[in-house]
């Protein structure tokens, strides 16, 4: 961990067979004539929509993607996924694993870390349930927050993460977060005219 970012930091390496492929495809979505810019994504054949915070840029590759706000220094957010070798459910032991987690996952000279709070189902993603744990820490002479979300596919466990210093960290938080909404699965035509037979 020690070679990483000083704010981010991916938690595992993805193996190549990895769930969701993230490399992003641009494209738009159209309502009452405005147009709203919007990211692709493909999972087992099936295509993921998502919209980013408006203004945030990003750089992807298949198994993760990550966003900057403009104006914001020391400010990042990214969606990653590790493997799961079982569908998992959040109960209470797997809760605290994962609290655990985030904690051991901040950088190696962070001090004075605190869980500011763990909820289970923060906001339901697709008919999923979440699982959110906040830290503040302090990194050198900075005080930051980082927020991960945990989302379970049923071999999958993706991770919606975003940190930024502490008089950041809640309108950064606040965008991300809602932008989560618009994540959705959109089957193909091909797969709801097989569902139809």
């Amino acid at each position: 961990m020690k070679n990483g970012s000083p704010i981010l930091l991916v938690f595992v390496a993805v193996s190549v067979q990895a769930s969701v492929n993230f490399t992003p495809v641009t494209g738009e979505r159209v309502l009452d004539g405005i147009k709203f810019p919007q990211l692709s994504f493909h999972e087992n054949g099936r295509e993921i929509t998502y919209e980013q915070p408006r203004g945030w840029t990003y750089l992807g590759d298949a198994n993760h993607i990550s966003f900057t706000p403009p104006n914001t220094a020391q400010a990042q957010a990214e969606i990653a996924q590790a493997p799961l070798s079982a569908p998992q459910n959040f109960d209470e032991p797997t809760m605290k694993l994962l609290q655990d987690q985030v904690i051991h996952s901040l950088p190696a000279d962070s001090h004075d870390v605190a869980v500011v709070s763990a909820e289970k189902n923060p906001l339901v993603v697709n008919r999923h349930e979440t699982f959110e744990v906040i830290v503040a820490y302090q990194l050198y002479s900075e005080h930051y927050q980082q927020s991960v979300l945990f989302l379970n596919l049923p071999d999958t466990q993706l991770r919606f993460r975003v940190t930024a210093r502490e008089q950041d960290f809640e309108k950064i938080h606040k965008a991300f977060r809602g932008s989560i909404y618009s994540w959705q699965w959109v089957e193909s035509a091909e797969s709801t005219q097989t569902a139809a037979k």
